[in-house]
């Protein structure tokens, strides 16, 4: 997965690791991308996108906080605790008028 395109503000899929709904996915916001300084002082985002999110839930459905913040998380698209990005959905082609 492309680490290039974890930017503060992106909206990605956090994995419940806790309530009701553990294991289900609700979507976060980035709000701090970790940052690994490179020769001549570069900086990128971390191999394993390393990350502040805020997650929010489903409040008393899923048995949590309406908002949850959430340090250090990391990049797995089937580990709860972690995030991953959207699933795109398929583009469909037009309609033939």
């Amino acid at each position: 997965m492309n680490m290039e395109e974890l930017t503060e503000g992106r909206i990605v899929h956090y994995v419940l690791e806790e309530g009701r709904n553990k294991g289900h996915v609700r979507p976060a916001i980035v709000v701090r991308v970790w940052r690994v300084i490179m020769e001549g002082g570069l900086q990128r985002p971390p191999d394993n996108g390393c990350c502040q999110l805020q997650v929010f839930t489903d409040g008393s459905n899923d048995d949590l906080p309406e908002i949850m913040w959430k340090t250090s998380v990391l990049y797995d698209p089937d580990a709860a605790g972690c995030w991953h990005y959207p699933n795109r959905a398929p583009v469909r082609p037009a309609k033939a008028p």
